[in-house]
């Protein structure tokens, strides 16, 4: 399988960290040989928590580099039948990555694609070749990131507070259930989903101009592109 660069553990190098990200692998190889995924994850929390000259977004880097070591995540690139495993994904832009997601069936054919704005979900069926320009993080891993949604390892990764614009959103996970004004950008999209990106049905969408109201039932997926929740 050809991979693409891991970008994020450059940008991790260019911040000055105290061990290079290549010393780093190394270092959570070894931790991972000898100790269980929760206690390596646990050691590896405390060491961030403790130096003072990593940032935020630096943080949540070294964490999401243990977790595609661990298999937990997966960086850029294309991957063949299997390598990834089946079950739901967070998809997280950051900078210098791309937004492009799709998954191929036995047959080559796509079985559904995406282009991010910021961050979404996605279901991996383990059918066929993957390709994502986005790190894929499996949702069940989120507390060893110590966040509860794809909204807030966006958040983050990107050094942002309180991001409500285009998005893939999970109703009762990134936003809570209940009735919401958007507002378009220009012309915008908004579309209520059933399910992640591979396995949804629109329940309602629409492109609009100025403002809109929507409600949103908890374990819906809200989508919005060029538009923003106000409030």
């Amino acid at each position: 399988m050809k991979k693409l660069l891991l970008i994020i553990s450059l940008l991790l190098f260019i911040t000055g960290c105290e061990t290079s990200s290549q010393n780093f692998t190394n270092n959570n190889t070894n931790t991972n040989e000898n100790n269980n995924s929760n206690s390596s994850s646990n050691e590896n929390n405390k060491s961030y928590s403790d130096n003072s000259n990593l940032s935020e977004s630096d943080i949540m880097m070294s964490k999401i580099i243990s977790l595609i070591k661990l298999g937990k995540a997966y960086d850029t690139g294309t991957y063949t039948k299997g390598e990834v495993t089946k079950g739901e994904y967070a998809f997280i832009k950051f900078d210098g990555s791309g937004s492009y997601y799709e998954e191929l069936d036995r047959a080559g054919d796509i079985i559904d694609n995406e282009n991010f704005s910021s961050f979404g979900y996605v279901k991996v069926h383990g059918v066929g070749e993957i390709e994502t320009r986005g790190v894929l993080i499996d949702i069940n891993s989120f507390s060893e990131l110590g966040v509860t949604s794809a909204k807030e390892i966006y958040e983050k990764l990107n050094n942002i507070k309180e991001y409500y614009e285009s998005g893939y959103y999970k109703v009762g996970v990134d936003i809570k259930p209940g009735t919401y004004t958007i507002e378009s950008i220009g012309k915008g999209y908004f579309a209520i989903l059933s399910g992640p990106v591979g396995n949804s049905d629109i329940i309602k969408n629409d492109n609009f101009s100025g403002k809109k109201q929507v409600t949103l039932r908890n374990g819906q997926y809200l989508e919005l592109s060029r538009v923003q929740i106000i409030n």
